[in-house]
């Protein structure tokens, strides 16, 4: 064994790994109980949304939600695999909802239910982008 190496040097750093090691283990399991306490579903309309967007408070009202959205579809757009549809909005701020699994099967006026991740929401010039969209149900006119 080299010089500088003696056992209470040795035991130091032992008891230093340890440490170490059950801080981490705590924060890792302190953090998990923090980050998955604060997920819920949450409705909102379109309309809240492009507002809290537009205010600059989306993120911190709903970030950490899963959305459920009833609207009423604006107009839908797309090509290739994704689609967007647009939800009709009081205000000139729009709400989006985009579909990565093909078109979906609503027409304008219908009312739809949809569900979108928050987190994952990105802002548009003048709009909200949920993006991830799944369709729970839609009635027409």
């Amino acid at each position: 064994m080299p010089k500088w190496i003696t056992a209470r040097r040795l035991m130091a750093l032992a008891v230093a790994a340890a440490v170490l090691a059950g801080v981490a283990g705590l924060s890792f399991f302190a953090g998990d109980g923090f980050a998955l306490g604060g997920l819920s579903v949450r409705r909102a309309t379109p309309g809240q949304l492009a507002g809290a967007m537009q205010g600059d408070h989306f993120y911190s009202d709903y970030r950490e939600n899963t959305l459920l959205v009833v609207g009423s579809v604006a107009s839908v757009s797309g090509n290739g695999g994704a689609f967007t549809l647009e939800f009709a909005t009081s205000g000139t701020f729009k709400a989006l909802c985009e579909f990565q699994t093909g078109r979906p099967p609503v027409s304008v006026g219908d009312t739809i239910t949809v569900v979108s991740e928050a987190y994952s929401a990105e802002r548009r010039p003048s709009a909200v982008e949920l993006t991830g969209c799944v369709l729970l149900g839609s009635v027409g006119p």
